[in-house]
């Protein structure tokens, strides 16, 4: 009962930890209007959404854009003329519920503008960060200003981060995060990774690529599991490849069965006709050794070599130990063609897989109604 308990609590402990982890709030992170020397303001403005776009993309914080702060600080300056005490002015941090603010400039014109960011503590003004982009023209820097957003944001990302481990059906694929190359399956230990959602790609020659979002909480360990679905003709070519593997493994297992049966077999008939046959002639030509036979056989043998003709007996012997011999030498060939057979095969059982481990999991791409096309799998 008290184990059961305990169990009981463990997983309660669990769960809680987990759920806790998933509730955790997001900060939240102000975004200011950036600050034109020599730009339009429309120019200017694009930059600064820009930002907003790129930190949003993060899904990590509670972004309050230039329009947000304005609109809290008219809340807060009604709320001091409405009966608050206007003199007790409170800190920009409590106001906005924000510690930290990203503020900046843009200089220059159309043709090269330079964009300067910076990640300032809100309560304190000190700078955490900075990040400058260009001299470059407006449209470039409209695609890599949400990149340098997002970068300048480092030092608050180190500070929510989690855990993610991925499970992938293949070995060797390649497991890419956010576009960046973070190891192959299987991992030896899990990744780490800032907090929010994340893009997470495993790739391998031969399968479709999988394409998931993962969500990363502070000190919380994400697990995802991928199935990588082959191609027909990669499937195709496995089925033949370790087909072949699989036909070779089972004839050379079957032949060196053989060949060790026969090698075995044909040791035992020699040491027989050795026994039986070869040695009572010998020690009938010899005159010596009778009285060691014990064996009826034997005594048959050595009585029958006495009563014939010398060299009758001697011819007799002579094919006896050169039927011995023919099957000593069949032995050794036997012996080594098994000990050979056997090596294939182990070879060939090792490197050789099921060639129906893709046969009900096969990808193919079919077009949809509306022009579209669709991954479809037989499970």
């Amino acid at each position: 009962m008290t184990k059961g308990i305990r169990a009981w609590a463990v997983v309660l402990a669990i769960w809680g930890s987990a759920a806790a982890a998933e509730n955790a709030p997001r900060p939240t992170l102000a975004v200011m209007d950036l600050e034109a020397k020599g730009p339009p303001p429309l120019q200017v403005e694009a930059v600064t959404a820009g930002v907003v776009r790129g930190i949003r993309e993060l899904d990590v914080f509670n972004v309050l854009a230039a329009e947000d702060v304005r609109q809290l600080l008219a809340i807060e300056r009604s709320r001091q003329l409405l009966g608050g005490d206007a003199s007790a002015k409170l800190p920009l941090v409590d106001v906005l519920g924000a510690r930290d603010t990203v503020v900046g400039t843009v200089r220059g014109t159309a043709d090269a503008l330079t964009v300067e960011l910076r990640l300032l503590d809100t309560a304190s003004q000190k700078v955490r960060a900075e990040k400058t982009l260009g001299p470059a023209p407006l449209q470039q820097v409209l695609k890599d200003v949400g990149g340098i957003a997002q970068e300048l944001l480092g030092p608050l990302l180190q500070e929510q981060q989690g855990r993610l481990v991925v499970q992938a059906s293949e070995e060797g694929a390649e497991l890419r995060v956010d576009d960046v190359l973070r190891g192959s399956t299987p991992l030896k230990e899990p990744l780490t990774l800032p907090r929010g959602t994340h893009r997470l790609e495993v790739r391998k020659d031969g399968f479709i690529t999988a394409i998931e979002p993962v969500q990363i909480q502070p000190d919380a360990t994400a697990v995802k599991e991928l199935r990588l679905v082959p191609s027909p003709d990669y499937a195709e070519a496995w089925k033949q490849r370790h087909g072949r593997l699989r036909v070779g493994a089972w004839i050379s297992t079957v032949v060196a069965v053989g060949a060790i049966g026969g090698a075995v077999f044909l040791d035992r008939t020699a040491d027989t006709a050795y026994r039986q046959e070869f040695l009572p002639r010998k020690y009938a030509l010899d005159g010596t050794g009778g009285s060691t036979l014990s064996d009826p056989e034997q005594q048959r043998v050595f009585a029958q070599c006495l009563t014939d003709q010398r060299t009758v007996c001697t011819e007799q012997t002579r094919a006896v130990a050169g039927d011995i011999a023919a099957r000593q030498y069949g032995t050794i060939g036997l012996a080594s063609l098994g000990a050979i057979a056997t090596g294939v095969a182990a070879y060939l059982w090792l490197t050789g897989e099921d060639p129906n481990r893709y046969s009900k999991l096969v990808a193919g791409v079919t077009l949809g109604s509306t022009n579209g096309f669709a991954v479809a799998g037989s499970f």
